[in-house]
């Protein structure tokens, strides 16, 4: 694995927000092995300073990425630290207290909301201008979830929200916006992360802290792996970025059940391609000349 190269990436300018820990450090690792410069943005000021004496040549910056003028004042720094940003991997996020939908508390629900998914709102709409103001080749990735695409896991209602908006989004993004800026969106099974420690600094707003379940995510695969697999399938633009095969069954069970529903409930050739949403608005989306070239 320490001999993996990545041809596109190499001596690129990146940015990673929650990159301080997990998938965000692991990636930042193999970036810099690579050549490339990067920012590593992080909440946890603690984190942030382990980082510092792990790899002289990280750039750190304390980023809320719940507040918009928090990654305003990130890209500032990067691009005029950096000259301009190459990579940007929208990577922050939190889990939840792992309960029933109808347990779960509302301000839990908003608390994972506001960094899963306004997170990931937030840098799009700050970074996604810059990098085609900018007009070169570059890529952005999202950090999703297998929760995203396939039947999700119980326990996890607000949290599979706020990982299926995300997903939305991304998609949205990538067509909206101009070919040389790539999109994609990784979707990890179960690693080996600190996310369920995020419980213990659930904001005093949101229900404050709450405790982390004991043994975490010790069956997942190690962030490394992932950090490879995801930068491996970005070398060659690839929009969805999975993990673990073990999706594939999982995603397809909610394809058959979506076709089959679809087979079984309408009929071809019923009209309905004169209302087809996303014809119809692709259609209003080009004459409006939004699609920047």
């Amino acid at each position: 694995m320490l001999g993996v190269h990545f041809v596109q990436i190499e001596g690129k300018r990146a940015v990673i927000t929650g990159g301080a820990s997990g998938i965000g450090l692991a990636i930042a690792h193999r970036l810099v092995g690579a050549g490339c410069a990067v920012v590593i943005a992080d909440i946890d000021t603690e984190a942030l300073q382990r980082c510092s004496t792990e790899h002289a040549d990280f750039l750190l910056y304390e980023c809320d990425v719940t507040k918009r003028e928090s990654l305003e004042a990130l890209a500032g720094f990067a691009w005029s630290t950096l000259g301009g940003v190459d990579l940007v991997f929208a990577n922050a996020g939190v889990g939840l207290p792992l309960k029933p939908l109808l347990d779960q508390t509302e301000a839990h629900a908003r608390w994972v909301m506001e960094v899963n998914y306004f997170g990931v709102w937030h840098t799009l709409q700050v970074f996604g201008p810059r990098l085609i103001e900018q007009g070169t080749e570059c890529h952005l990735v999202v950090t999703g979830s297998e929760n995203s695409v396939a039947v999700p896991a119980p326990l996890l209602g607000a949290y599979n929200a706020s990982k299926h908006a995300v997903l939305g989004l991304t998609e949205t993004f990538d067509r909206e916006t101009p070919d040389f800026l790539g999109v994609s969106i990784l979707c990890p099974g179960l690693v080996m992360t600190n996310i369920l420690s995020s419980l213990e600094k659930i904001p005093d707003a949101f229900g404050g802290p709450e405790p982390a379940p004991i043994g975490k995510a010790y069956l997942g695969f190690t962030p490394d792996k992932i950090a490879i697999n995801a930068l491996a399938w970005i070398d060659v633009k690839d929009f969805y970025i999975f993990t673990h095969h073990c999706n594939r069954d999982m995603v397809a069970e909610r394809l058959c059940n979506q076709i089959g529903a679809i087979e079984r409930q309408t009929q071809p050739n019923d009209g309905s391609d004169i209302c087809n949403t996303r014809h119809l608005l692709g259609d209003v989306f080009e004459q409006m000349g939004q699609k920047h070239q």
